[in-house]
């Protein structure tokens, strides 16, 4: 790739914006049901009891680490498609999810955010340093990660437990399920594997996945190589543009809108 890394202070300023036509003329996702909190009829279709009942907030860590979760791909893609869902493909410990349900609180829409991750770890925090803060993030337990309640003690903590539904599958094991649910999303942000082609995998079981207003945002764009290379074999496969400052990608499902790169 010939696009070079801006620096920090590009990056603050430099926004994804619509140029071409207008996703919000488009049919987005059906909105969540009924009066209670955006989650609750999803939560409720998928489990049981909330995963959020009778969680210990002593007994997890009050951890927000993450990467490239703050930059305003976010907002900004929220403003453009005001999404009713927003799905999330990796996840790790919810900054970037929590960074989205708080714009969604305080633009006051009506949305939901399903969160898709095994809160296992991938090939690079098994392999890391065992004194390092990849490996210690997991938290084994009898050789098992305890990820998972990191992220929802983050999410029940920063007060949006009322926006965001965890779902523990692999990418491929929840895009079956939010399917045969028939939940469609008005937002994908894909953040899984770095490998080509499970990067290559995700990026159509979830456009499948977007309504008729849909954008996909990809993660790692340049920073990985393989990932670049998925992204734009992908964008290429359905002859979308993609449009791109680093570490992340977008590409529009509908053929009349265009994003692009410009400063504040």
């Amino acid at each position: 790739m010939s696009q070079t890394i801006p620096d920090a202070a590009e990056l603050k300023r430099s926004h994804f914006v619509v140029v071409e036509g207008d996703p919000v003329e488009h049919p987005g996702a059906a909105g969540p049901e009924g009066d209670g909190a955006p989650n609750e009829s999803t939560l409720s279709r998928l489990y049981s009891e909330s995963p959020y009942a009778g969680l210990d907030l002593d007994a997890h860590p009050d951890d927000l680490q993450g990467w490239n979760s703050y930059v305003n791909v976010f907002r900004d893609t929220i403003e453009a498609v005001q999404p009713r869902r927003i799905v999330e493909v990796g996840v790790w410990k919810g900054t970037a999810s929590i960074h989205m349900a708080k714009i969604v609180q305080e633009l006051g829409l009506r949305c939901e955010i399903v969160c898709v991750d095994t809160w296992l770890g991938s090939p690079e925090h098994f392999l890391a340093d065992h004194g390092g803060e990849r490996y210690r993030s997991l938290r084994l337990r009898n050789g098992y990660p305890q990820l998972f309640y990191t992220f929802l003690a983050n999410v029940v903590r920063q007060g949006v437990s009322d926006y965001v539904v965890p779902l523990p599958c692999t990418s491929e094991s929840a895009a079956v399920v939010l399917r045969k649910l028939g939940l469609q999303a008005d937002m994908v942000h894909i953040d899984a594997a770095h490998e080509y082609e499970p990067a290559l995998r995700d990026f159509h079981a979830y456009w499948d996945l977007l309504s008729s207003r849909g954008v996909l945002v990809g993660d790692d764009y340049i920073a990985k190589r393989s990932v670049t290379r998925a992204a734009d074999e992908f964008a290429a496969s359905v002859d979308r543009p993609l449009c791109s400052l680093f570490p992340k990608c977008v590409i529009a499902r509908p053929v009349d809108v265009k994003f692009a790169v410009i400063d504040r």
